[in-house]
């Protein structure tokens, strides 16, 4: 079994940010539509959006060769069998990197942010099967043990949503725009309150370790094509018959994949701000009610920055993350402080992260499949961890 180094698999989100000002009010419409209704069928975007097939397919065709936007699959964790856990680790300072290497140490891990403030340390989630909770936790004492944490708190979560930003916000693009938070904050009671679905089976579909190749793929870039998925394949299994995959790949989307819906959404990868310019900050955000939660699922749709969250199951709270300009974050971290004031808040934690150093990715969970089922359990934890220690 190999573990993940770590490197950005793909293009960090901060690439992106002169690309963004190639795209003109049309492709905003377009990348709207296929965030709604799919990134494939070009025929219903083209009605949806109102332009000639032709021209929605030269768009398309343009965001996929010059990389203007990437569209990135969300799997389906829970019909994976997994379980969606947040670590918040503490590291005595200057212990960050190793303590966050130590976490990580397994590849079912799938984000990891080094973070300061409410915590300094890792911000970690998991994925794990149902019926280990007990040893991700045992592992994590074990490190608190070792002092490679010095404190941790463990949640279960929702997996992430990724709100499409509001493009809308950048079609003027003469100066800087600089957002309206006070009329957000008193715009929220008349937003509609948008359902977050909690998982309430972790039954495993029908799926082995091809098919959690193919999702790799699209997690990548969910535009990717067949023939492509079928290089990156016979590169990862190192298998010189490339073409005996090609009927394997088309089977598995047609038959397994999308009929099971292991792919729940897609991601947008769009960056609106240079990276130097912006913070990269979470919050843990503590709800009055569930009510005022659901609210602000709908208010954080009306923002035009990157934004991603999770809800702690059978909780009215949320980890979210925030990607934004400099400039913006006074009045931002206001409008927490107002929207307690007229009780949708109960307790906001706030953590700061590094974008462009000291985030990663992870979609390497194939690693852990092995003979139809996934590889972790305390002991495992353990022997990865020596071996990462061991190569420290």
């Amino acid at each position: 079994m190999t573990t993940l180094s770590y490197l950005h698999l793909i293009p960090a989100l901060t690439e992106y940010a002169e690309r963004f000002r190639q795209l003109d009010p049309l492709d905003f419409k377009i990348i709207k539509a296929m965030h709604e209704i799919g990134i494939s069928n070009l025929s219903k975007l083209a009605k949806t959006v109102g332009a000639p097939q032709q021209t929605i397919s030269y768009h398309v065709k343009r965001f996929d060769e010059q990389d203007l936007v990437r569209f990135r699959a969300l799997i389906d964790e829970a019909k994976l069998g997994l379980k969606s856990y947040v670590v918040m680790g503490t590291a005595e300072i200057r212990k960050e990197d190793s303590s966050s290497r130590a976490l990580t140490c397994f590849p079912l891990w799938r984000y990891l942010a080094i973070v300061d403030g409410w915590t300094r340390g890792s911000y970690v989630r998991y994925v794990i099967p149902q019926d280990r909770e007990t040893d991700l936790k045992a592992f994590v004492n074990e490190l608190k043990k070792r002092e490679l944490v010095s404190e941790f708190e463990i949640f279960a979560t929702t997996s992430p949503t990724y709100p499409l930003l509001n493009l809308d916000f950048y079609l003027d693009k003469k100066g800087v725009p600089i957002f309206d938070w006070d009329r957000w904050v008193k715009d929220l009671d008349d937003f509609a309150e948008k359902e977050v679905a909690e998982p309430i089976s972790y039954e495993k579909a029908r799926f082995d370790v091809y098919d959690l190749l193919i999702l790799r793929c699209l997690e990548l870039n969910a535009r990717t094509t067949q023939r492509e998925i079928v290089t990156q394949m016979a590169k990862i299994l190192k298998e010189k018959d490339y073409d005996r995959f090609i009927p394997l790949v088309s089977r598995r989307l047609n038959e397994n994949i999308i009929p099971q819906g292991l792919i729940r959404d897609n991601r947008v990868y769009l960056f609106p701000n240079p990276g130097p310019t912006v913070l990269y900050f979470m919050y843990h955000f503590v709800f009055r009610n569930n009510r005022s939660l659901r609210k602000f699922l709908t208010a954080l749709d009306k923002l035009p920055f990157n934004t991603g969250y999770e809800k702690i199951l059978k909780r009215d709270e949320l980890f979210v993350r925030f990607i934004m300009p400099a400039h913006e974050f006074s009045n931002m971290r206001k409008s927490v402080k107002d929207l307690a004031s007229i009780g949708h808040l109960k307790d906001a934690h706030f953590v700061l992260g590094d974008l462009m150093r000291k985030t990663w990715d992870n979609v390497e969970i194939h690693q852990m499949y092995v003979d139809g089922t996934w590889n972790f359990s305390y002991g495992i934890a353990m022997e990865m961890l020596e071996k990462t220690l061991a190569h420290k």
